[in-house]
């Protein structure tokens, strides 16, 4: 079994000791952050699938609390050298190694602007915890496969912490206490999935699509194509696929789509009726009966996962995925040529 694999099923443990160990530390923080800081704006500074966590943290943070949320562009930093006026500003580095150059440069600069700053990262040595004000930490051990898994689930679950920690208490609660064991129901998808990738042994491109609170596993999916199976892989939000995408669709064209319940669901299902009069080929990622009847396949998720829970448990059978077709590929899902597990860029 690849590192990948195994790293993929540690998921359930690692976000249940993340949430037992930073819980505590994050509901201080939203104290402060709230009564002192008086922030309003919050900034993201990630790369990789630390990046696609940071857009998943954007979405949920900006819904939950009503705090404007950017992402970052290093290179306003690290090239041009722009000092921003970030004196009520919360800036959030995202980093598995918590080593990425760039991140840290933004993070210490961003300091030195009146903000104050959280690194997110794996690694409790690491250069970003000497950069920041408040560190937090994912609790699933070292990762060792350069494809991430648990680290981006683990990001998005303190994504998760920090947003109810900011959000205004007459919002109802989301009990994300509950996510692990979502996990766990989703890796029981292991034997569909591999019975499923023996017909796209030979997929060279595709499409994944997410949007809303799923957007950012669209991203984080094919990224985990590109790296792992050298699949070609473009994400679009359902709504954008429309605006021009769609004319890439031709009889077998392979697309992969994120269809949870709530508000994004009707746009999806609409998106995949087109599909089907193209006769595209659709995979769907689901709980939804109408969703999975219009697919040419389907992966079904638990109906009680609701829309805001969904996010996590969603990605584990698309990371199955891509960790078993570079399998069938016979690629090494640990080893992806030309790349390394810490990247460093400025």
């Amino acid at each position: 079994m690849s590192l990948m694999l195994q790293e993929i099923a540690e998921q359930p443990r690692a976000l249940a000791d993340t949430i037992r160990e930073e819980r505590a530390k994050v509901v201080r923080l939203g104290q402060h952050l709230l009564r002192k800081r008086e922030i309003d704006l919050i900034v993201m500074v990630a790369r990789g699938s630390s990046d696609n966590a940071a857009l998943f943290g954007r979405y949920l943070i900006e819904i939950r609390t009503g705090i404007p949320v950017s992402l970052s562009a290093p290179s306003v930093y690290t090239l041009y050298d722009a000092r921003l006026k970030l004196d009520r500003a919360l800036v959030i580095g995202v980093s598995q190694s918590g080593e990425g150059e760039d991140v840290n440069f933004v993070l210490a600069r961003a300091r030195e602007c009146g903000a104050f700053t959280i690194g997110i990262t794996n690694e409790p040595t690491s250069s970003m915890t000497r950069i920041v004000d408040e560190t937090l930490l994912m609790h699933g051990g070292r990762e060792q496969s350069v494809a991430a898994t648990k680290t981006y689930t683990g990001q998005m679950m303190l994504f998760y912490m920090l947003a109810e920690a900011l959000a205004d208490r007459s919002n109802d609660r989301l009990d994300f206490e509950r996510i692990p064991d979502y996990v766990a129901t989703a890796l029981d998808l292991r034997p569909q999935v591999e019975e499923l990738v023996a017909r796209y042994v030979f997929m060279e491109n595709c499409v994944v699509v997410g949007r809303g609170l799923s957007y950012a596993n669209a991203y984080e999916l094919a990224l985990k194509l590109m790296e792992t199976c050298y699949v070609v892989a473009e994400r679009f939000s359902s709504a954008d696929f429309f605006h021009g995408p769609l004319a890439i669709v031709e009889r077998h064209f392979p697309i992969i789509l994120f269809a949870p319940p709530g508000v994004t669901l009707p746009g999806v299902v609409s998106l995949m009726e087109r599909l089907r009069e193209l006769r595209a080929d659709a995979l769907a990622i689901t709980a939804s009966k109408r969703a999975a009847e219009l697919g040419t396949r389907a992966l079904c998720m638990p109906p009680e996962i609701d829309e805001f829970l969904a996010p996590i448990p969603y990605i584990v059978p698309g990371q199955l995925f891509a960790a078993l077709l570079a399998d069938a590929k016979g690629l090494d899902p640990d080893k992806p040529r030309s790349l390394s597990k810490v990247t460093r860029t400025l």
